[in-house]
């Protein structure tokens, strides 16, 4: 997947590349990470601080070194949107996703039909983050809506709905939205119409 262009908060190219380390790894502490991108110690803690803050990574663990007790950090469901607009694998994020956050069906299926999707439509998956802290079912349908404004292909849908399928309690969820999306517009329809 290529890096697209987003607007909001720019990272920092250390943020970006630590970012971008952490989506291809399992939690990492801010030593390990430093030596990974080839970074001194000093600017990478600076720059987790900042994507602490800015919500974009938490700590998820302790590593146990010599008798201290040191944080490691992952993505959050922000971060991994992040990272897939700054260029990460949805495969590998799927991965470790599936790893660090096993009970978070709704991120996991969204990173699945990620490959399936216009790259430029999970800026509305990080909108829904940014406002929410999280990607819930709503957020999928108006991800699948956008994606239909975009020239997509039955076969390409047929595949988007086959890995909906995997996960019943969304798929049940997402065909109640676009249900109740289809009755309000045929009222719309009506509206014009008159």
């Amino acid at each position: 997947m290529s890096k697209i262009a987003y607007k909001g908060d720019r990272l920092h190219p250390l943020q970006g590349r630590i970012v971008l380390n952490l989506a291809k790894n399992s939690p990492q502490t801010i030593n390990k990470t430093a030596k990974k991108i080839k970074s001194h110690y000093k600017p990478s803690w600076i720059a987790f601080k900042s994507l602490e803050r800015k919500g974009l990574i938490s700590k998820v663990n302790t590593m146990n070194y010599c008798g201290i007790q040191y944080p490691q950090f992952w993505l959050t469901d922000e971060g991994v949107v992040v990272a897939m607009l700054e260029g990460a694998s949805p495969e590998i994020l799927l991965k470790k996703v599936s790893e660090v956050y096993p009970k978070n069906e709704i991120l996991r299926y969204c990173l699945e039909i990620g490959p399936k999707l216009n790259p430029e439509v999970f800026r509305i998956g990080l909108a829904a983050v940014r406002s929410k802290g999280k990607l819930e079912p709503i957020d999928v349908t108006t991800i699948l809506l956008a994606q239909m404004q975009k020239n997509i292909s039955i076969e390409d849908f047929k595949e988007i709905m086959n890995v909906l399928r995997k996960y019943p309690k969304e798929y049940s969820s997402l065909k109640v939205q676009f249900g109740k999306m289809s009755k309000d517009l045929d009222q719309l329809k009506e509206l014009i119409e008159t």
